[in-house]
């Protein structure tokens, strides 16, 4: 019996720090579960200090080196919101298509969805009907319950526990070990301190931090 090779994919991170090195160490473990993807680079912004090369591969600082190849596909390797979507902005400006990268050990119940560009790592849990839009990043360990909403661009931190009917709106930021009870919504651009609790609503741009949560004080 001849078994059909599957087609690899030409991956470029845009990004080569720390995310882009974890995005790299689950790379192997897709393969073993049948896609393979070949790292051809990263791309960066022309003022990032950043080494040549990572993991063997240039690290470019012109965007214009990865215009017209259809056959690349890209993941921005960012952690802060924002600079993610100045990046995907950029990219679109030249045709850039999209990967998600999904760690294999990550548990996603079959009624939930991830858009592209999405980037889950190793042991988060997503239950039943939740939908994670484009450009996600959700960090290991964090759980996303049944019919949450989180929206393009948002960053879940390490340890975020998300309890159902959670609302995570664009471009907002949950700190390392946040906590947020059923039905609350997080606004857009909102930033939720390290191991905050929330129990009520976040209004947009707001920052909140501790437990409960609450608005920082600003002097």
């Amino acid at each position: 019996m001849i078994q059909t090779k599957s087609q690899t994919e030409r991956l470029v991170l845009f990004g080569a720090g720390a995310l882009a090195r974890e995005i790299l160490v689950v790379l192997p473990r897709l393969h073993t579960i049948g896609r393979d993807i070949e790292f051809v680079g990263c791309l960066v912004d022309p003022d990032v200090a950043a080494a040549d090369r990572l993991h063997d591969r240039p690290i470019s600082r012109n965007i214009d080196d990865f215009a017209g190849d259809d056959t690349l596909r890209f993941v921005v390797a960012l952690g802060e919101p924002q600079a993610r979507a100045r990046a995907v902005e950029r990219l679109r400006s030249i045709g850039a298509r999209f990967a998600s990268i999904i760690d294999p050990a990550v548990l996603i119940g079959a009624s939930s969805r991830v858009c592209e560009g999405s980037i889950i790592l190793g042991h988060a849990s997503i239950t039943a009907d939740a939908l994670l839009g484009a450009h996600v990043l959700v960090n290991p360990g964090t759980t996303i319950a049944h019919d949450n909403q989180i929206a393009d661009f948002a960053t879940l931190s390490p340890g975020v526990h998300l309890a159902g009917h959670v609302t995570v709106d664009e471009g907002a930021f949950l700190g390392t070990g946040a906590s947020v009870i059923p039905g609350v919504r997080i606004g857009a651009h909102a930033l939720v301190g390290a191991g905050a609790v929330v129990i009520r609503d976040v209004l947009p741009g707001c920052t909140v931090v501790g437990n409960p949560a609450r608005i920082l004080d600003r002097e």
